[in-house]
């Protein structure tokens, strides 16, 4: 009655749509292992698409997870097919299309879910594990660091296993030793896999871009400086810890990171309270013209992405790398927007002198704004210069003005109004480096010397791991520089003539962090403190190595590593040669390995195996032959050999009684059977012997 009450339900399913039951089913736990790996995969790539899309892939795993513990909810063929069109259209209705790195993702992962809720059999789990090892590699579209490289590694290997134990007919009773059993031999298969891996990454022509470069968007570039200013403009930089850029030194700069300034775009035209960049056509006859004053540093730069073309450089570059120009007001420049990881070799000087100035943009650097220039602001430059003093007395006498007078540095500096600067020089007297970029640039141009503003970075962190230089957007900053007859243009940072004691950034920090996303601070002087930040050093150095030896393994990379080796004379074939027959070579030692005789583990069977080992060197034919046991072999061998009896009789009593009568194999028993074993070695000298029949 049971089994027709069964059968009754399974018909009653089949009419609903459900069809037949799978022919060879998985059971439970690999259901909610297959759920749980897709789930694992698709949370990193759900924060990087439409919400509607990860709320239907989360509805459709939470399904799936649901059906496994009450079977009835499995959903049919006909809500099945429902599901997949409303899976596409909601693809369709968020990006409006599939073509693109973030809608092509999302519509293989609402697939694959959905591959996932009709899954039935074994095979349907192996389809769509197979499918899952492309959602691994999609992840690496948006992120390529270290820590998701690892995540990805961790469930490719969980992945593997699963198959496996796809493929076993019988599993070991407790979760533990099933566990033990998929991921040991997967281990093993893994570290059999490594050093063929290692040749394939080594000897693989580059590319001179990467593989999966499409040309299609890239929505996830982190938005840097701007390339104009104006009060308030760089103060939400400030407050996050998004890098920038790491640099790393051929030799130690041998001057503190506070000294750094990391150029970025220069500002010319000042329009209202903003400052802009001098367009193309500006400047058609400046060129960039530097003289390092001291020995040029060398380094190598790793910038983020910025989706802008320019490249921040220690201040001043001397050269423009490969695949970018160095303009007339000595701003670096790529060729195209930064829209993803680029390493850059730079060379900068320190101490530089750069007189360039041409007609074009010494009218630049000394135009004012209509009406933002106020008497207030003309009588103070007049007090400054009643003496007709030269232009640096001029520029010292304003640098000394912010440092005697009760200016404050202060992130949070108030809406000041249409005459920003004129505010900020007479009334509020607070700002941050735009105001006092802004405002001194105005005044120099009112005292009639050329002015502009450059754009970057100021300072950094050394990393002492990795001895790398990490700049972060909260290091942004603006200063000026001003054209002196005798030296050029110069660089002027008025925000750091403000007086010490009238810094207030950690306050100010505070409070605009309140708006910005959660970020913890440590107390660096606790251990507690010191541990977490010597971990988050550390991890930067695995990251900064990651990024330069694997993600930015180039050409120019691969080559300098074979001419190391001795292999610079390779080329495009010539590697494919090279990759051919290292990799054959690599899969031949595996092979030769695997098919060595395995080594006896059991002590037993070793001193048995010795025991034959000696009947074969004293006459092949006295050997153990593949269809003997251990006693037919006995009789056959003291038949032909009665002078070996006794000792035969010794090892091969001792071995049966401890191989197969579940003797104690306790230390006594064991040396039994090897002085058996000797002592057969012994009677053997010297002895003659009779033909074996």
């Amino acid at each position: 009655m049971q089994r027709s009450h069964h059968a009754r339900k399974d018909a009653a399913a089949t009419q609903r749509g459900r069809g037949t039951p799978a022919a060879d089913p998985p059971d439970r736990r690999q259901l909610t292992a297959a759920a749980l790996l897709l789930a694992l995969c698709a949370l990193p790539l759900l924060a990087e698409l439409d919400a509607q899309v990860g709320a239907f892939i989360a509805g459709v795993l939470a399904l799936r997870v649901a059906a496994i513990r009450w079977p009835g909810l499995q959903p049919g063929v006909l809500l099945l097919g429902l599901l997949t069109l409303v899976g596409g259209l909601n693809v369709l209705d968020a990006y409006r299309g599939v073509a693109g790195q973030a809608p092509g993702t999302a519509l293989l992962l609402s697939m694959v879910a959905l591959k996932l809720l009709e899954a039935r059999s074994k095979r349907d789990l192996r389809v769509l594990l197979l499918v899952l090892g492309f959602v691994l590699v999609v992840q690496f579209l948006f992120d390529d660091s270290l820590w998701r490289a690892l995540l990805m590694a961790a469930l490719l290997v969980a992945s593997f296993a699963l198959l496996r134990d796809l493929s076993l007919p019988t599993h070991p009773a407790t979760l533990t030793a099933r566990l033990r059993e998929g991921l040991g031999r997967t281990g093993v298969m893994v570290i059999q896999a490594l050093p063929l891996a290692l040749v394939l990454f080594v000897f693989f022509p580059r590319l001179s871009a990467p593989l999966w470069d499409l040309g299609l968007d890239n929505a996830h570039a982190i938005t840097g400086l701007k390339d104009w200013l104006e009060p308030g403009s760089v103060k939400d930089l400030v407050v996050s810890g998004e890098p920038v850029m790491r640099v790393r030194f051929d030799t130690p700069p041998g001057f503190p990171t506070e000294q750094m300034y990391w150029r970025g775009p220069v500002l010319w035209h000042a329009e209202g309270n903003r400052f802009e960049p001098a367009a193309p056509g500006d400047f058609p006859a400046a060129e960039a013209s530097v003289e390092p004053l001291s020995e040029p540093l060398t380094y190598t730069a790793l910038l983020e992405p910025s989706e802008q073309r320019w490249i921040t450089a220690l201040d001043m570059p001397l050269s423009a790398p490969r695949g970018a120009e160095l303009t007339g007001d000595l701003q670096l420049l790529a060729d195209r927007p930064i829209d993803d990881r680029q390493l850059y070799r730079l060379t900068s000087a320190r101490d530089y002198r750069a007189a360039q100035l041409t007609l074009d943009q010494e009218q630049a650097a000394t135009a004012l704004p209509a009406d933002k220039v106020t008497p207030r602001m003309r009588a103070l430059v007049a007090r400054w210069s009643a003496d007709d003093p030269p232009p640096e007395t001029v520029v010292q006498r304003a640098l000394e003005h912010f440092n005697r007078e009760p200016f404050r540095y202060s992130l949070l500096a108030p809406d000041m109004g249409e005459l920003a600067m004129d505010a900020f020089l007479f009334d509020a007297q607070v700002g941050f480096c735009e105001h006092y970029a802004a405002a001194f640039t105005l005044l120099m141009r009112t005292a009639g010397i050329p002015t502009r503003i450059v754009l970057g970075y100021l300072g950094g962190e050394r990393n002492p791991y990795s001895g790398d230089y990490l700049v972060r957007q909260s290091e942004a900053h603006a200063w000026t520089e001003v054209w002196l007859p005798d030296q050029g243009w110069t660089r002027v940072d008025p925000t750091a003539a403000v007086a010490a004691e009238r810094v207030d950034a950690d306050g100010s920090l505070s409070a605009l962090g309140a708006n910005a996303p959660a970020r913890f601070r440590v107390d660096s002087a606790s251990p507690v403190g010191r541990l977490i930040y010597q971990l988050h050093l550390a991890a930067d150095a695995f990251d900064a190595a990651w990024q330069s030896w694997v993600v930015g393994f180039s050409r120019f990379k691969q080559q300098r590593l074979l001419a190391n080796l001795g292999l610079g004379r390779f080329r495009e074939a010539g590697l494919v040669a090279l990759m051919a027959l290292t990799g054959a070579g690599v899969m031949l030692a595996w092979g030769l390995w695997l098919a060595r005789p395995s080594r006896e583990t059991d002590p037993v069977a070793a001193a048995y195996n010795q025991f034959q080992r000696r009947l074969r060197r004293m006459d092949s034919r006295l050997a153990r032959r593949p269809d003997e046991g251990p006693l037919d072999h006995h009789a056959r061998l003291v038949a032909a050999r009665p002078d070996l009896a006794a000792g035969a009789d010794a090892v091969v009593h001792a071995y049966v009684r401890l191989r197969y009568a579940g003797a104690d194999r306790g230390a006594d028993n064991l040396r039994r059977l090897r002085d058996a074993v000797g002592a057969l070695r012994r009677r053997r000298l010297g002895v003659s012997a009779a033909k074996p029949r």
